[in-house]
């Protein structure tokens, strides 16, 4: 079974330079590598199905074993018939299996705070508390660099995990769906911070602190354009109501006050926040 190919294929793409062909060239290097292993497979009978390993230090040991392969050339016992060496000779198999370990660090964290919100949908006072916490990189993927600089990587790339698993939690809490519209097209919902992910630090994973919105509602919320009231209806600013009386803008926005968000079954969003999101702007 490929256990992981399709969520590494996602984060590979996710964390690919637009206009590099590092995801496409890392997912081939990879398939290659299990034809390699199961050809000649050396020590590493565990991991003929490289797509299957969930050991990142095995992982590693196969990275380093990689790369001295490479550096043999034609010399290596992978220069197997069929199968282009480029791949094993250039770097991208050892750059592949490396960035392979990445993902599953970040999979395994992402993973584990998913679960922090199943677990506590009774309990929510606890979920601010049981989300804070560390991701763990093992010493050897952070090998070459200072003490400061691996500090700076973890920070880095624990914001763009959190950044990533609060899309998650928003869309799950609300079934996919926009709160306002109702429309269920993942890819053009966004998951909205009520109180921006810059300003308070405590919150930002804090699953009250979130709406699904399509990208327009989206874009009006973050503005201070729309807000809810108490009751969870939608009110206008200003900004709208005196200034913009085009029709589109009354389908969009006018007609839609004193409606009542869907809500979800767990993880309210939390008025306090929503008070200081009215305050911040005239409603």
């Amino acid at each position: 079974m490929q256990i992981y190919k399709q969520p590494f294929t996602n984060y590979i793409h996710a964390t690919n330079v637009t206009g590099s062909k590092k995801a496409a060239s890392y997912i081939r290097a990879i398939d290659l590598l299990n034809k390699m292993i199961q050809t000649v497979p050396f020590e590493f009978e565990d991991c003929k199905n490289v797509w299957s390993v969930s050991s990142v230090e095995r992982l590693n040991e196969l990275y380093l074993f990689t790369l001295q392969e490479g550096k043999k050339g034609n010399a290596s016992a992978w220069n197997i018939d069929g199968i282009p060496t480029s791949y094993l000779q250039n770097g991208y198999c050892s750059a592949a299996l490396k960035s392979y370990q990445e993902f599953l660090i970040e999979h395994v964290y992402e993973q584990e705070l998913l679960t922090v919100l199943d677990e506590h949908k009774g309990d929510e006072a606890e979920i601010v508390e049981k989300l804070d916490r560390n991701i763990i990189y093992p010493k050897f993927l952070l090998d070459g660099l200072d003490k400061k600089e691996g500090k700076e990587v973890i920070r880095t790339v624990r914001v763009r995990v959190n950044q990533g698993v609060f899309r998650l939690m928003i869309l799950k809490i609300y079934n996919e769906s926009c709160c306002i519209t109702g429309l269920n097209i993942p890819t053009v919902n966004r998951a909205s911070h009520i109180i921006p992910w810059a300003d308070e630090h405590d919150i930002r994973l804090d699953p009250k602190n979130g709406l699904c919105l399509s990208a327009t509602y989206d874009a009006a919320f973050d503005k201070h354009l729309i807000s809810l009231d108490e009751d969870y209806r939608i009110i206008i600013s200003k900004n709208i109501s005196d200034h913009y009386k085009s029709d589109i803008v009354k389908e969009y926005f006018q007609k839609k006050v004193g409606d009542k968000i869907t809500l979800p079954s767990s993880y309210l969003p939390k008025q306090e926040y929503l008070e200081k999101h009215r305050n911040d702007k005239a409603f």
